[in-house]
């Protein structure tokens, strides 16, 4: 995404579509933009698709309450004590939110806001015009698997979080631009899921597998990978996870710290950028930098799977520190200006072997990989490998980064003392969109 940061300074003096609304699903299916960057050129798709990478950086979204929010549910954190929670943040941790909660409905209005716009892009593709590009169909296929990409990331996450597993509800599916006036209900989850996949597919068709720091034909097969893993469709997460391990140039960092900090990794796949002057980080900061008063530290559970089987895990010893107030607190987000990793080669070795142990546990690709991932961790290898094994090796090293709690529920784990489809866990749809949409039911 190194464009991106060329181009924020253009962001900020061109009015694309980021007025406010009172409702997310109000957006009118036109662009606010000026002659020079209407829809009708590559520069003008090109503008809108940079303004999508840049809402992705809000703190509702992978700025860091997208990752925070399940951990707060799963009680992977507890209070420091350092930073009174606010309203929203108790909610969560008590189990009992409401369809007033800010952090669930900005979430809500910042992704459709940003499916919105990418819709609006890929409308305008076909009937956008020469603006001086060497090769316009292939800067026309890159926009268009861009735009893909994000409206999948989103929608997966939206349904997630949103999708009610008892009622198969999930989440409005919104796949052209769109005004109030459509009133969309919300679509099963089967829908969003089917969408999704199709989105990544083509993507994965249209992007090509280097485009600076944005999304890329790997970042979409990466991705892919993890929407069949949680869907349970191990066979496709499998095939996927092992094109990009086999065939992305992508290798592990030497530590695990590398990939969370400002210079990009060669283990980041796809990661939300940061610059000195627009850092995607500031949210997680907030929740957890030691020097920014952190409302949360590590739960007792958490310290405890970081500690289990000795304390010479590298993840235990680069994360995690013990204050003079005796309590653990994690220093992953330490970096005031990291790029945020949305998701890295370590998630995919994991998957394949989760993936590959579900279909053959006696497959030597499951404990070549646990021991890949061990081993960089300075833990001995394992001579074999359990479903215990290999939940207690990735909830280690994707602490803190928006997977345990989707784990949990994917292996219909106990959340918290809570059934893991419990209605209690799932966000509530906003108020403010019901009172404006009579076909939008509620998580109850």
């Amino acid at each position: 995404m190194k464009n991106i940061n060329k181009l924020l300074i253009i962001i900020a003096t061109i009015s694309i579509i980021f007025t406010s609304c009172t409702d997310v699903l109000d957006v009118e299916p036109k662009m606010e933009l000026s002659d020079q960057t209407a829809l009708t050129t590559t520069f003008g798709l090109q503008t809108a698709i940079i303004g999508a990478y840049d809402r992705l950086q809000s703190g509702y979204l992978y700025g860091g309450r997208i990752w925070v929010a399940g951990d707060m549910l799963a009680e992977n954190v507890q209070k420091s004590g350092q930073s009174a929670l606010v309203y929203e943040e108790i909610q969560m941790m008590n189990k009992n939110m409401s369809p007033d909660n800010l952090i669930t409905s900005v979430f809500w209005s910042d992704a459709y806001a940003t499916i919105n716009l990418v819709n609006q892009v890929i409308a305008a593709i076909p009937v956008v015009e020469e603006s001086g590009d060497v090769d316009i169909a292939d800067s026309k296929n890159r926009i268009e698997g861009e735009a893909l990409f994000i409206r999948a990331l989103l929608h997966f996450d939206l349904v997630r979080y949103f999708g009610n597993p008892n009622t198969g509800e999930g989440v409005p599916l919104l796949t052209e631009p769109t005004g109030v006036d459509g009133k969309p209900a919300r679509a099963s989850i089967d829908a969003v899921y089917s969408q999704v996949i199709a989105d990544l597919k083509r993507a994965a068709d249209l992007l090509p597998e280097a485009n600076n720091d944005r999304a890329t034909s790997w970042a979409a097969k990466a991705i892919l990978s993890r929407v069949y893993f949680f869907q349970k469709d191990y066979a496709n997460a499998v095939i996927q996870a092992n094109d990009v391990i086999e065939n992305g140039g992508f290798k592990l960092a030497d530590s695990v710290q590398q990939n969370f900090s400002s210079t990009l990794s060669d283990e980041v796949i796809f990661a939300i950028m940061s610059t000195a002057t627009d850092a995607s980080c500031g949210t997680l900061n907030m929740y957890y930098r030691i020097k920014s008063t952190p409302r949360f530290c590590p739960s007792n559970d958490i310290i405890s799977y970081m500690t289990y089987g000795g304390n010479t895990d590298q993840r235990l010893l680069q994360f995690f520190t013990k204050e003079a107030d005796g309590k653990f607190y994690t220093t992953k987000f330490d970096d005031r200006y990291m790029h945020v990793p949305v998701i890295r080669l370590a998630e995919l070795y994991l998957t394949r072997a989760e993936a590959q142990f579900n279909i053959n546990p006696s497959d030597t690709i499951v404990l070549h990989d646990i021991n890949v991932i061990r081993k960089r961790a300075d833990l001995a290898e394992l001579s074999s490998v359990t479903s215990t094994a290999i939940y207690l090796e990735r909830t280690k090293e994707l602490v803190f980064e928006g997977d345990n709690f989707f784990n949990m529920k994917r292996l219909e784990k106990k959340i918290a003392g809570y059934e893991w489809n419990d209605v209690n866990l799932l966000f509530k749809i906003p108020q403010r969109e019901r009172d404006v949409n009579p076909n939008l039911t509620q998580n109850e």
